[in-house]
């Protein structure tokens, strides 16, 4: 990821926390669940979390897959947006993957990848 991608995102990030009450940040995963109960009001917030994810590199993909065990099937010629889809459809499929993705630490030796942090924010407070 570069630093211009990333400022969008934390762009996009900061408009999402405009867009909720002023509070403590330990009671943003209530607003969050809050705001989930009223999905027509997120497309835009989807739209741009979308977008932000399908920025990542093949090899942040690939590594992701590893970090939690998602059984993907990634063959060499798939392109980083391919692996992202097999991985999400995979998680849309599965509540209990979901689940356990948000309460697992990185199944790797070294540190977690920042998508890997990023995927398990999401699931735990999505």
């Amino acid at each position: 990821m570069k630093t211009h991608d990333l400022a969008k995102a934390l762009t996009q990030l900061g408009k999402v926390l405009r867009s909720l009450p002023n509070q403590e940040l330990t009671e943003l995963g209530s607003a969050l669940a809050t705001s989930a109960e009223r999905p027509s009001d997120d497309i835009g917030v989807s739209l741009s979390v979308l977008a932000a994810l399908s920025k990542f590199r093949k090899s942040d993909w690939e590594k992701t897959a590893r970090d939690f065990d998602i059984p993907v099937d990634i063959r060499p010629r798939d392109a980083a947006r391919d692996i992202m889809g097999k991985i999400l459809n995979y998680l849309a499929d599965n509540d209990a993957e979901r689940e356990r993705i948000a309460m697992k630490n990185s199944s790797s030796d070294d540190e977690p990848s920042e998508l890997s942090n990023a995927l398990r924010f999401l699931l735990s407070n999505g």
